[in-house]
């Protein structure tokens, strides 16, 4: 499987090792005896019961109506789903029906320049990130955990052909497909403590989010990187995309912050970050600590305000509301821009008000998606609204730079 792009069937397997009104504050906040503490750093978790209002979307685009949780741990800050029995069932259930890409035939989803609509494959789009840190040798191993069918392998070995490549999935479905691939020297099936080799680069593209014990699985992978090796991680930036705490199967919701302090915690050095690599994604290449985690010079150690964060997601869950009450009242039908996490949320919460979606990706155009044709901006109906589900800011760039195409563009409320 893949999300976006980059895969993690394993990531299911690793679960299982591992083990609409607007409300006021007041009203969102409490403190239950949840079942689950904090699985960052075992604190006592607040949880937000406004959240329960709101339908959520599963990591590969498909609606999910289950009653979601979300909590701020009181202690650390982080932003969780409590990973209770009930949570890793839904898991289970959303993994075993998994379809990667299916909005646009399997292939792989396009990165789009929120101004001048360039377009880029969004694992090539991490492979020159790469490329221009300058770190990597011409000749290497890699291991890319949870590889989906390879879009990533496939793009990185384009650009370092001299590396051997090691894939790393649940089951063998895509076995042909990666093997085929040049660099790949095979596809490994089965838990990555039964690998017999170490690797230069580990590679864990939207795995981590998914994970319950971040910190004791980045440990564990020590065992099987070469001692100057890197680890080469990519999440969903809560603080870019508040969309990303409706992804029923995204336990942790990373920031700049709480990322940096599980890399740190887990006995690695973050020293190549990026936040822009890919738009609304927190991009980092870590190595191994030199000094024992008690002594570690750079201390990232969970230094963030909980209240903060509280005060921060809280007004995420009411925005999103806002954009549901949008939608409700604005003229049926309409049309939704975009076929990704976002628009199918919204579309799932709207219903029949919704007509048609608009996406620019070439790959997409021209397919049905929700029982809805998926047309070209040239194309869109010209005279029924188009609801744009992005950040304010980004929806207004977006909405500017389709202006020559005369959509009826409306723009989520700040």
């Amino acid at each position: 499987m893949k999300m976006s792009g980059f895969g993690y069937t394993s990531i299911l397997a690793i679960v299982a090792i591992m083990s609409l009104s607007i409300l006021s504050e007041s009203e969102v906040l409490k403190q239950p005896q949840l079942p689950a503490a904090c699985h960052i750093c075992k604190g006592q978790l607040n949880e937000l019961s406004s959240f329960s209002v709101l339908n959520q979307v599963t990591s590969d685009c498909r609606p999910w109506f289950r009653i979601g949780r979300l909590a701020v741990c009181k202690d650390c800050g982080m932003v969780q789903k409590p990973v209770t029995e009930e949570w890793l069932q839904e898991v289970e259930e959303i993994y075993s029906g998994y379809a990667v890409y299916e909005q646009g035939g399997g292939v792989e989803q396009v990165s789009f320049d929120q101004n001048t609509g360039a377009s880029l494959a969004r694992s090539e789009k991490i492979v020159d990130w790469l490329l221009r840190q300058g770190v990597l040798p011409n000749t290497g191993s890699l291991l890319d955990i949870g590889c989906g069918n390879g879009v990533f392998l496939r793009a990185f070995g384009a650009k370092y052909p001299s590396w051997q490549m090691t894939a790393s999935e649940l089951d063998t479905r895509n076995k042909v497909l990666i093997e085929s691939i040049p660099g790949v020297t095979k596809l490994h099936v089965g838990s990555i403590e039964s690998l017999k080799t170490r690797f230069d680069l580990i590679v864990l593209i939207h795995a981590l989010e998914h994970i319950p014990s971040p910190i004791d699985y980045l440990k564990s992978l020590s065992s099987i990187l070469n001692p100057n090796g890197l680890i080469l991680i990519q999440v969903p930036d809560l603080e870019a995309s508040p969309f990303d705490i409706l992804i029923a199967d995204h336990c942790t919701h990373f920031s700049s912050e709480t990322l940096l302090s599980v890399v740190d915690k887990s006995d690695f050095d973050c020293f190549r970050f990026e936040a822009v690599c890919v738009p609304k994604e927190l991009t980092l290449l870590a190595k191994r600590s030199i000094l024992p985690d008690e002594c570690a010079s750079t201390d990232h150690s969970f230094q963030h305000s909980a209240l903060s964060t509280q005060h921060s997601v809280i007004a995420h869950i009411a925005w999103l509301q806002k954009i549901v009450q949008q939608g409700k009242t604005t003229s049926s039908p309409l049309g939704i821009f975009g076929t990704s996490i976002s628009a199918t949320w919204l579309a799932a919460a709207l219903g029949n008000k919704v007509s048609f979606f608009v996406d620019e990706d070439s790959n997409r155009i021209g397919r049905g998606y929700l029982g809805c044709p998926i047309y070209a901006p040239k194309d869109a109906p010209k005279d029924l609204a188009l609801l744009i589900p992005l950040r304010t800011d980004i929806a207004t760039a977006v909405s500017q730079r389709l202006a020559h195409f005369n959509l009826q563009c409306i723009i989520p409320p700040l």
